[in-house]
């Protein structure tokens, strides 16, 4: 019987899931900002300017973390032999 050990080399597929995750993130955060914006003028509340911005830090991480991943992948060298 073989048994046989998970691998642990990057995938592009991780980097791609991270990517789709970020992706609403990237739509919904300066449509967040753009109501804290006007909420701010209005009624004096920082609620939704500083959800607003928490998104866009959120998407700009996780977009990283994405490339990284998708660049890990791309550039890893075999160290594997056969």
């Amino acid at each position: 019987m073989l048994i046989t050990m998970k691998n642990n080399k990057p995938t592009i597929f991780n980097g791609l899931k991270y990517l789709a995750i970020a992706l609403p993130f990237l739509f919904f955060a300066p449509i967040v900002i753009t109501i804290g914006f006007k909420a701010l003028k209005k009624g004096h509340t920082f609620l939704w300017l500083l959800l607003g911005i928490i998104l866009a830090i959120a998407a700009m991480t996780i977009t990283a973390i994405g490339i990284l991943k998708i660049s890990n992948y791309l550039f890893e060298k075999d160290n594997e032999k056969d």
